[in-house]
């Protein structure tokens, strides 16, 4: 397996992530396949009730978050719920649910001990049926909204050396990178002397992405004075261990991690999110080694992370779990 030093088509996609793109951020939109009318479980307001309603976005719930993962025939775990935002107008107890979908509930209930907006949890309880994306409607008094998830099948588990594999909405992603398809386990820096160094699982720079193909790029920086630190500085910058994502303030970038992806629709997703940053992603290196036989240093990094990813052109988010990569990083 090959790895190639360079990709031109990615290097120009960073730099249109390093500026103006990143400067917005947005709610998000859900897309499905199939949808089902609302049932109003909320009960009327009564004595000691709270008072509430969905805080939404056309028919979705506008700031939605979907987690954990959702497989078909496998029961649902601790983590897999649904937080979404509503405005209190009264304090009181409060309970939700919705009806079941393709084999899944979501139900919640609490005390609202102040007014204006907050965020709730609904926890997902059954055994998805089927693969495909489903809406789950949700209602609250006259307020109705909705969110979409994915159920998937099986996923399969990658054999070569290089790869990514993802989920995300609830949808799995797996790319390998082999001698004759096309990928290739690509590096590249950003910078001269303090530099952004990335590492991915990418398409052939000389042949245009093809619709329905993907691609991950995993920057690490700022790693400073390039040019003139040693190998083993180099490899001590991916040392094992967790680290934050970066973020932006104006035009002032700090250290981090930063995700790119491009989708199979051809829509490309950044980890940016102004100055809030992932204050509930996760980033790991598991572990990093040199690549032997070379002619330029690189060091092999296994990576896992979950996160959020931003379409600053349409203010969608999505949500990636499970994430994992193994790519190299280089130093010239």
């Amino acid at each position: 397996m090959m790895i190639s030093p360079v990709l031109i088509r990615l290097s120009r996609t960073l730099m249109l992530l390093l500026t103006a793109s990143l400067l917005m951020t947005g709610c998000k939109k859900e897309y499905s396949q199939e949808t089902t009318t609302p049932v109003n479980t909320t009960p009327a307001p009564s004595d000691g009730m709270a008072v509430y309603a969905l805080v939404q976005q056309g028919n979705s719930c506008s700031d939605a978050t979907v987690r954990g993962t959702y497989k078909t025939g496998a029961p649902t775990g601790d983590d897999a719920k649904i937080q979404i935002t509503v405005n209190v107008t009264t304090p009181g107890f409060w309970a939700m649910s919705t009806e079941t979908v393709n084999g899944l509930r979501f139900t919640g209930s609490g005390n609202f001990t102040n007014t204006g907006r907050q965020r709730i949890t609904l926890q997902a309880s059954g055994i998805p049926v089927q693969a495909g994306a489903f809406i789950f409607p949700i209602q609250a008094y006259t307020s109705t909204c909705s969110v979409a998830l994915t159920i998937t099948g099986d996923s399969p588990v990658p054999t070569s050396e290089y790869y990514y594999k993802m989920t995300v909405n609830g949808k799995d992603y797996t790319q390998e990178a082999t001698d004759n398809n096309n990928y290739m386990a690509t590096a590249e820096v950003i910078g001269d002397v303090d530099v952004l160094l990335g590492a991915g699982i990418t398409w052939n720079a000389n042949i245009p992405l093809p619709a329905g193909k993907t691609e991950l790029l995993i920057s690490k920086g700022i790693y400073k004075n390039y040019r003139n630190t040693s190998q083993q500085d180099f490899k001590n910058f991916f040392k094992p261990g967790d680290y934050t994502y970066a973020t932006i303030n104006g035009q002032v970038y700090t250290d981090g991690i930063i995700i790119n992806w491009t989708d199979e629709n051809g829509k490309t997703w950044d980890s940016f999110n102004g100055t809030t940053g992932q204050p509930e992603g996760t980033f790991t290196i598991v572990s990093a080694e040199e690549v032997l036989n070379m002619n330029d240093y690189y060091i092999k990094v296994k990576m896992r992370f979950s996160c959020k990813l931003y379409n600053h052109a349409t203010g969608d988010v999505i949500n990636v779990t499970n994430g994992e990569m193994v790519s190299s990083f280089i130093k010239k």
